[in-house]
């Protein structure tokens, strides 16, 4: 059987989002990796948070994973992933960059490895259209994809933008994204 994974992107709103998604959790049989959009300086203090809320186990990147289940792994600069024997290696990577982290470049970086994976995505509240491409490029290989709907948004701008390119599985209401979290 394929590792499940959940890549989660957001930007503004998102903080408050994703905490309260895994505090819903009640348990974690796949791993989670987020891309939230923020100021480098003040993602420790975001991660602390989470590290002391969350029962789950967060990590904060640099990191390297089997991706057998029960991990939370949050981006602490923008991410790529690269395979090592039989781990996932999670590294800083920075050239070319357009968002701390950069969420298409971390998605894109999935790719290599996209048949071999059980990929899902959960695209949250924020400016911009950052998420897309990479999201874009996953959906080939059959990765599902859910978009926050509008009216649970702080900023409907990257959960728009996924919709409008036509890549969007379902929308779903922050309750709605809880119930598949647990589901999955």
């Amino acid at each position: 059987m394929k590792p499940k994974i959940l890549l989660i992107g957001a930007s503004t709103g998102g903080p408050s989002l994703i905490k309260e998604l895994l505090l819903s959790l009640t348990s974690l049989n796949y791993t989670i990796v987020i891309a939230q959009h923020m100021k480098e300086e003040v993602l420790p203090f975001y991660i602390d948070d989470l590290k002391s809320s969350v029962k789950f186990c967060v990590k904060s990147t640099p990191i390297t994973s089997t991706f057998m289940g029960g991990d939370i792994i949050v981006c602490s600069k923008s991410t790529t992933v690269q395979k090592e024997c039989n781990k996932f290696k999670f590294v800083t990577d920075t050239a070319n960059q357009i968002y701390t982290p950069d969420i298409n470049k971390l998605f894109n970086s999935f790719l290599p490895y996209a048949n071999e994976l059980d990929i899902s995505i959960i695209i949250l509240s924020g400016i911009g259209s950052d998420g897309v491409n990479g999201s874009k490029n996953l959906k080939q290989y059959s990765s599902k994809i859910i978009a926050q709907d509008e009216k649970d948004c702080a900023v409907y701008g990257m959960p728009k933008a996924m919709v409008e390119m036509g890549i969007v599985d379902e929308i779903r209401t922050i309750d709605e994204i809880k119930n598949y979290m647990r589901e999955l």
